[in-house]
């Protein structure tokens, strides 16, 4: 019999997805298993990208569940309850105190009757909209996983999860104290994506994809507002909006006339393919280390990456794979100098891809994981 993952995540950011469902006039008619595909299909964020190697291995049937999207959530209910969908909802999605519709207490009960439906052997929750408490009904029945890369979500606790996944070493060390079994979890690339990009002539010179504002990006919010009058440059994206010192994006002039909107999955891959220079950064968690999922996104786009140097690369990377910048200064001297240099440009570039099939190809990191996956589920006893 087949181990049964699923997986949590979100089409990120949320507001690419609201615009893409405008685009589908299709909707109403759509299955929930023609919708999770058509989700899948968009390449955001995870995409399937840990569940379809699983799937590939035998051993597994993995699914994703799409959180934050109350399309594929009312797609679930309708399949769920069938006939009984307008009593479950009236009923469950009704606030007792106040007698009003609760979107969450709906969420949380549709999600409860999923997941009881379907009797997971592992619950592999990737973003965290939901505090962690929420997933603890299920300790003794699932393997509670987690992946975490950036800041520390609100409401949520390291000793809630049997295993968690990160690429940051001081996250490692800090959940080990907890005494949570830690593992570090590279960041890849499914090579599947070369095949979906169009090889086209270059639209843009300097590009950058990705979030910005003065919570946990403020480094590279400023940094990237000093060079944006310098440059041919674009970006596409979203601010962050919570928290921080209060400023907008209309307090940085730079950044508001060169913002294009939001993208994410094929549509982002392609526009890497379609930039002669795209432009890397960390956020301020992450203490100087480079490593985050951008890097191996554009990489494995074929494109060419300019990316702050960090003392984490030797060892790691090879020297031919992309370029590095320490300041201001260096990095409108390097993208000066890559602008006017196709030639070696494209070569490091083509290496990139070729580097980054062969070490960071998910199919290869699920092996892995997998593997971890058995021996959690071996020592919590439900194998």
């Amino acid at each position: 019999m087949k181990l049964k993952l699923i997986k949590f995540d979100v089409i990120h950011p949320g507001e690419y997805l609201v615009e893409k469902k405008k685009e589908w006039k299709d909707l109403p008619d759509l299955s929930l298993a023609e919708y999770r595909e058509r989700l899948i299909r968009l390449r955001s964020n995870y995409s399937d990208f840990y569940t379809y190697p699983l799937n590939q291995e035998g051993d597994w049937d993995a699914e994703e569940f799409f959180l934050l999207d109350d399309t594929f959530l009312e797609k679930a209910a309708h399949e769920l309850f069938g006939k009984q969908y307008l009593l479950q909802k009236k009923w469950h999605g009704t606030s007792k105190t106040k007698l009003r519709f609760n979107a969450h207490k709906w969420r949380d009960h549709v999600i409860h009757r999923y997941l009881q439906k379907m009797q997971p052997d592992v619950i592999f929750v990737r973003s965290q909209p939901l505090p962690s408490a929420f997933w603890q009904r299920y300790r003794h029945t699932s393997l509670l996983v987690s992946r975490l890369s950036a800041r520390l979500p609100f409401n949520w606790h390291p000793n809630h999860w049997d295993i968690i996944y990160t690429d940051q070493p001081d996250f490692k060390k800090f959940f080990e104290l907890h005494g949570v079994k830690t593992i570090i979890n590279d960041q890849g690339f499914d090579a599947r994506i070369v095949d979906e990009l169009i090889i086209r002539e270059k639209k843009h010179e300097v590009s950058f994809v990705g979030g910005l504002g003065t919570q946990n990006f403020s480094q590279r919010t400023n940094f990237i507002n000093r060079i944006a009058p310098k440059l041919n440059f674009a970006w596409w994206g979203y601010w962050w909006k919570y928290g921080g010192d209060g400023r907008t994006l209309e307090d940085f002039p730079a950044l508001q006339q060169t913002y294009q909107g939001y993208t994410s999955g094929l549509e982002m891959f392609q526009l890497f393919k379609d930039s002669k220079i795209v432009i890397n950064d960390y956020v301020d968690t992450a203490n100087g280390i480079g490593f985050n999922q951008r890097m191996f996104e554009v990489m494995g786009s074929g494109a060419f990456m300019l990316t702050r140097k960090a003392p984490n690369f030797d060892g790691l990377f090879p020297k031919d794979v992309f370029a590095t910048y320490d300041n201001e200064r260096d990095f409108l001297n390097k993208a000066a100098y890559y602008l006017q240099n196709d030639k070696e440009r494209e070569e490091i570039a083509r290496n990139a891809q070729q580097f980054v099939i062969q070490h960071y190809d998910y199919r290869n990191i699920v092996q892995q994981f997998s593997k971890d996956l058995k021996e959690g589920l071996l020592e919590k006893k439900l194998l």
